[in-house]
């Protein structure tokens, strides 16, 4: 669907409505991938959750070996999500929430163990939380908060809901500053740089996504690329190749590659979008596509969340 809207997020977000579980089934899989001459191959393929509801946002945990994601349950009428961890090397699933309220798109902390997380509490309101295994505690008190991305120990870029969501930049004891608007719920660092991404468009209807860059020391965003039509969601491969899913084709885009001046790019118009090139395709596994992914820092595990019918 080409140029759909932001809306469609809030209702992926808003997981205690009674209507989601009807409409939106996803399950995950993971693949163990080998390389020809850079290009991967599927070497096993697991289907790792087989439910009729919303499975999401798979993360690796290098640390840990885990495979942390979000799914949903059933609560009265309405769904409610867990973070939940897969064990790769022991095969088995943990609910590491296990609450009342909803928590999603899990984060690994930068500098000590635990993760973060988006907990929506009873009045629906999304704040971002900190787990350890200590203690729990809320990051800060801005809200209502989509998805996120750690800057360092002490700072986080969020997607911020509103009637045009923001990118902002927030500190626990500091006032947040808004970065650019109009942005998408896929934030990044950009491996290899000091960089971090996220994707942008202000008229989804009329005009591709595009994958933009912000620079935490000079506090300055820069457009690096146009995303393919009907891309949406985004993930970076460890050599900093972008990665994006469309129906059953993930397509790749090199940041390094000579000739991405992201210095020149200043639009939509200028972005070239034409230098994505086609990964892996995955219509064995997903014949109805897909829209989340991830891959690992070794390169050889890639997870991918696959549309099934409702």
């Amino acid at each position: 669907m080409k140029g759909r809207s932001l809306t469609m997020i809030i209702g992926w977000i808003a997981f205690t409505c009674p209507v989601l579980a009807q409409t939106t089934v996803s399950n995950l899989w993971l693949f163990d991938l080998s390389y020809d001459e850079q290009q991967p191959v599927i070497e096993h393929a697991r289907k790792l959750t087989d439910t009729n509801s919303y499975t999401n946002q798979p993360y690796f945990f290098a640390q840990e070996q885990a495979l942390y994601y979000t799914q949903s349950y059933a609560a009265g009428m309405a769904r409610q999500t867990d973070i939940m961890k897969f064990d790769i090397s022991r095969g088995f699933h943990r609910n590491l929430t296990h609450t009342a309220e909803s928590e999603y798109s899990p984060t690994p902390l930068p500098e000590k163990n635990g993760f973060s997380a988006i907990r929506v509490d009873k009045q629906n309101k999304q704040w971002l939380w900190i787990y350890t295994h200590k203690e729990n505690y809320r990051f800060t008190g801005l809200e209502p908060i989509g998805y996120h991305v750690w800057v360092n120990s002490d700072e986080a870029l969020a997607f911020v809901l509103g009637e045009t969501h923001t990118l902002q930049r927030l500190a626990a004891d500091l006032s947040p500053t808004v970065i650019d608007k109009n942005i998408g719920p896929s934030l990044w660092a950009i491996p290899n740089t000091h960089l971090f991404s996220y994707t942008k468009n202000p008229a989804p209807a009329q005009q591709p996504w595009t994958l933009m860059s912000y620079d935490p020391k000079a506090e300055k965003t820069s457009l690096l690329v146009t995303l393919p039509d009907d891309a949406y969601y985004m993930a970076w491969a460890p050599d900093a190749k972008a990665l994006t899913l469309v129906d059953t084709q993930i397509y790749a885009w090199d940041f390094n590659e000579p000739g991405a001046d992201v210095t020149l790019a200043s639009d939509a118009q200028t972005a070239n979008s034409g230098d994505w090139q086609p990964w892996l395709d995955l219509k064995t596994y997903c014949p109805e596509g897909g829209s989340r992914l991830h891959i690992s820092q070794d390169a050889r595990q890639l997870a991918v969340v696959c549309n099934e019918s409702g």
